[in-house]
């Protein structure tokens, strides 16, 4: 780390900041950086306030040829280049061809038992050939906002993998790809509010908690768009107030105007509309596998049970079948 730049920078940056303030600003951000040494008591600040009063031209005339350029606080012999851009691209995840089961919402532990028993089997008679987790398969309710009677992460999470290991009895040999949902976000702002110390170890990392690699599941990043082909699938979170419309299909269609698929709003629906060349743009929104009544929305909501089966070719055409689990776990 070049500490001649650090400070020329900061001076460029900050013309009007008196330079005591620069050099603990400096200090602050390069911790150690400027320790003198055992042997010195000098304080560091006092160290980086000479540095900057000299790149200034403060120290006299005879240092005025290396200070920086008068007024303008640019320095004498640097080019100011472009700063690279902290936006990270994510690229689509890229489904197999065949068939896929969608396994949405299943909000573990909070899962109901006959319609995800219905799903399942429904996947076995299509034969699928993989299992695709479309977000919230794990509750954490117990760090989440909502207040929950009963808050054990760590029972919750063993419920989670428990379910995880049954799914994966279900379907031998079968790929299982898991995308991330808001829900799992929860963990990673808990440790971000909570204990940011921890944020960047694995300690919160789902991968490890949940033993994906172990267990032969790929796990997808939870704003990161999934393709089926040329059918776009999100979780939903990611496309805001889409449950503002008729219903969530016809909200993603409002977001997208492209043919698309989501989960997310634990409602089936589907809208169809043309395009200028009387081409039908469809998108879909799956059903929930988890209980219809939480404790923190009991009464009032549309919620229903559902899953999905994805078929996608080698061009990329694909069939969504947008299935409904009837309360006595018929499949409609």
């Amino acid at each position: 780390m070049n500490k001649t730049q650090i400070i020329k920078d900061a001076c460029r940056r900050y013309p009007e900041i008196p330079s005591r303030t620069i050099a603990q600003y400096i200090v602050s951000q390069y911790p150690g950086l400027y320790n003198p040494g055992e042997s010195s008591k000098k304080d560091p600040i006092e160290i980086v306030r000479g540095r900057v009063r000299y790149y200034r031209g403060k120290h006299g005339a005879k240092d005025r040829g290396t200070a920086l350029r008068s007024g303008s606080g640019i320095p004498a012999d640097d080019s100011i280049k472009m700063p690279k851009s902290w936006r990270r691209h994510v690229a689509p995840f890229k489904m197999p061809v065949g068939v896929s089961l969608v396994l949405p919402d299943v909000h573990a532990p909070f899962h109901e038992e006959r319609p995800l028993e219905s799903a399942i089997k429904a996947g076995q008679i299509e034969k699928v050939d993989n299992i695709f987790l479309g977000g919230d398969f794990q509750d954490c309710a117990a760090v989440g906002f909502w207040t929950q009677k009963r808050r054990d992460f760590m029972e919750e999470l063993n419920v989670t993998l428990d379910l995880m290991d049954f799914i994966r009895g279900e379907f031998p040999g079968k790929k299982i790809y898991y995308k991330l949902g808001n829900h799992e976000e929860r963990l990673d702002q808990y440790y971000r509010n909570n204990a940011p110390v921890l944020a960047s170890t694995v300690l919160d990392s789902v991968e490890s908690l949940l033993g994906v690699e172990s267990r032969g599941i790929e796990l997808i990043e939870p704003t990161q768009m999934v393709m089926f082909g040329k059918l776009p699938f999100f979780h939903g979170h990611e496309l805001k107030a889409i449950n503002q419309a008729v219903n969530p299909a016809r909200g993603l269609f409002l977001k997208t105007h492209s043919y698309a698929a989501i989960a997310h709003c634990h409602k089936p629906s589907m809208h169809s509309e043309p395009d200028l060349h009387d081409k039908d743009l469809t998108t879909w929104s799956f059903g929930c596998l988890c209980s219809l009544h939480p404790e923190w929305f009991p009464y009032g909501n549309r919620w229903r049970w559902g899953f999905g089966i994805i078929s996608t070719e080698k061009d990329g055409n694909f069939e969504v079948v947008n299935r409904r689990v009837l309360t006595n776990g018929t499949v409609v």
